[in-house]
């Protein structure tokens, strides 16, 4: 009992004196100090983990994480396409300084009812060379995304309709 006691002491007095040492330290040494202590800390976990023999837990635990990860990959894959969504409807970060498709959509509010063709065209997503199968198959992949029904929103629906109708002349 008390042997355990002095060592949790001991324990104490040295993170409390690697603690002030730290302080001391420039940002940058603290830094790359800190990666080291990351990585020898776990170094030493997966000893301990192999020594007592649970190292099982932790294989399980990577092994669960992995597809959480992909999930996680995959939905940074689609972050571009919805800040060009955003921006395009102006709801992004700069959006209205028009400045993501060249200044286009000047004079037009977001909210307004009528678009501006390149407000149409950053909207879907289509170069001004697009033609109008081009312009239905943009059409129908953001709304395959973001339809009411699939969790979009109805202003996202009917601005895109309207980017669809004021291209095609619908």
């Amino acid at each position: 009992m008390i042997l355990r006691l002095i060592l949790v002491l001991l324990l104490l007095a040295a993170a409390l004196w690697a603690l002030h040492r730290l302080r001391s330290l420039p940002r940058a040494l603290l830094a790359r100090r800190l990666r080291q202590a990351a990585i020898w800390g776990l170094i030493g976990v997966l000893v301990l983990a192999v020594l007592t023999g649970r190292l099982s837990p932790l294989l399980a635990l990577i092994g669960a994480a992995i597809p959480v990860l992909l999930r996680l990959l995959a939905l940074l894959r689609l972050v571009p396409e919805l800040q060009q969504i955003l921006r395009s409807l102006g709801l992004g970060v700069g959006a209205g300084a028009g400045s993501a498709n060249g200044g286009a959509g000047q004079g037009a509010s977001p909210n307004s009812g009528s678009l501006s063709e390149d407000e149409a065209r950053a909207i879907l997503g289509v170069d001004a060379k697009a033609d109008a199968e081009a312009i239905r198959a943009a059409h129908r992949r953001l709304m395959q995304r973001l339809h009411p029904d699939r969790g979009g929103s109805d202003y996202l629906a009917a601005r895109i309709n309207a980017a669809k109708r004021r291209l095609l002349g619908d």
